[in-house]
This record gives structure tokens, sequence and C-alpha cells, in this order.
């Protein structure tokens, strides 16, 4: 039992360290190639902030922040499917097969057809309504307890009505509103900017934060502590300043 232990965890680091080899080199290529060749001496001048003539805008602000965004998009993508399947113990559980997705897809669709909102505040609204189909579909699939498959079936019929309201909106839009829902449901990573890649939600705060609240509770005080403690200490006095700081300015919560 040891040995197969050993050997699965061998296994597992060995598949890790391909992958993460893999992610670099296509980030890597993703800024070297394209309709200019860049060497990634040039390429690596650009990252550290030196100006290198063409390669500075190409590479700096076309290239960096598209293939960066994708990196971490895809990031939260891989990591969304997998609490999905493991929290639901099937491989079929995902965002767009219970509905999920669909909601989102649904909502934003109506801010950009009906309501003509930003860009923003259409993925506000998104993120909103599939919080309210992922409730909706827990409440649907609970008796006594949710069961995986229960969920599964009732997220795809959710999933299945969204998408006809989709469909719906779509069909009865102006070709320059649809134009721009069917980017936002296909998926682009046109025109992406430094500033969608510090959106990117600021996961790696929370990374930070939850790392060096955990090593903070179980070393910093003389009885171990967990994580939320120390994130609720930090995080109240935190909000208490933003309060303040509205207030000051003028602002309203």
């Amino acid at each position: 039992m040891r040995r197969d232990r050993l050997r699965r965890r061998r296994r597992w680091w060995t598949v890790v360290g391909i992958l993460v080899v893999l992610v670099l080199a296509a980030w890597c290529c993703s800024l070297v190639f394209g309709r200019t060749y860049y060497p990634p001496a040039d390429v690596w001048r650009v990252i550290l902030g030196e100006h290198v003539s063409g390669a500075s805008f190409t590479v700096g602000n076309l290239r960096l922040p598209r293939a960066s965004l994708g990196l971490v998009c895809g990031l939260a993508f891989g990591l969304g499917g997998v609490v999905f399947q493991t929290m639901l113990r099937n491989p079929l559980a995902s965002p767009d097969i219970i509905g999920i997705s669909s909601g989102a897809s649904a909502a934003a669709v109506f801010s950009i057809v009906t309501l003509s909102l930003s860009r923003t505040a259409t993925s506000a609204v998104a993120i909103v309504a599939a919080l309210l189909v992922a409730l909706v579909v827990f409440g649907l699939s609970w008796k006594g307890g949710v069961a995986g498959t229960r969920l599964i079936l009732i997220g795809i019929g959710v999933a299945a009505m969204l998408t006809a309201v989709t469909n719906w909106q779509l069909a009865r839009a102006d070709s320059w509103n649809t134009q721009q829902a069917m980017r936002w449901l296909t998926g682009s990573l046109n025109s992406a900017s430094w500033t969608d890649v510090l959106l990117v939600a600021a996961a790696l705060v929370g990374a930070l934060l939850v790392v060096v609240a955990d090593f903070c509770g179980q070393f910093a005080f003389d009885t171990r502590y967990p994580v939320g403690v120390v994130t609720g200490v930090l995080g109240a006095p935190y909000l208490i300043y933003l309060i303040i700081r509205t207030n000051r300015s003028g602002g309203s919560l």
C-alpha cells in the first residue's frame, strides 16, 4: 500500500510538472510568435521594462496583457470545473451543464440588448444571475438532501429554459447589440488590457491574504487559530476604514 501511495504521488507530481511546463511554454509562445516574430531576448527585455523598438508596443501593450488574461481566466475555469465535479462527485457536473452559465448568459444578453449596460455592469449582472440560478437549482434539487444526479438533471432542464430565453432575446435584438451579445457569449480576449488582468477579480491578493493569515494563525500566537479567525480580524478594521473614507469623501454606502 505504501508503494502504491508513493507511486501515485510521484505520478501526480510528474503530471503537475508537465502541465506547468506546457502552460509556461504556451504563454511564452504567445508572446514570441504572431504576425511578427520577436526573439525571446527582446520579449524578456520588454517584460523587464526596457524599451525595444516595435516590441514594446506589440508585446507590452497587446500580446502580454492578452496572454496573461488568458492564463488567469483559464486557471479560473479549470478550478471552477474541478470544484463542481469534486463537490458533487460527478464528472458531468460543471457550471454550463447545470444551468449556471446559462443564467449568466441570459442576464448578460438582457443587460446588453435591453439595458445597454457597460461591460463591467454586464459582468456584475451576469455574476448575480449565476448565483441566483445556483440557488434555484439547489433549492429545486433539495429533498432531504441534494443528490448529484438529481441536481444535474434539474440543472439541465433549467439550462434549456434559460438558453431559450437567450435565443429569444437575440432574435429580437438589432444587429449591433446582437454582435456585442454574441461576442460576450462566445468569449473573447480581443482588446484585453492590464485593467482586465488586474480585475481577475484580485485572486492573487486573496491567495496572499489566506496564506499569510494561515501562517500567522499557526505560529504568531501562543494558541493556534483557524485561518477564518485571522482573516476576520484583518478584514473588520479594513471594512471600517473603507466606510470612514467613503463618508469623508462624501460618497454614499
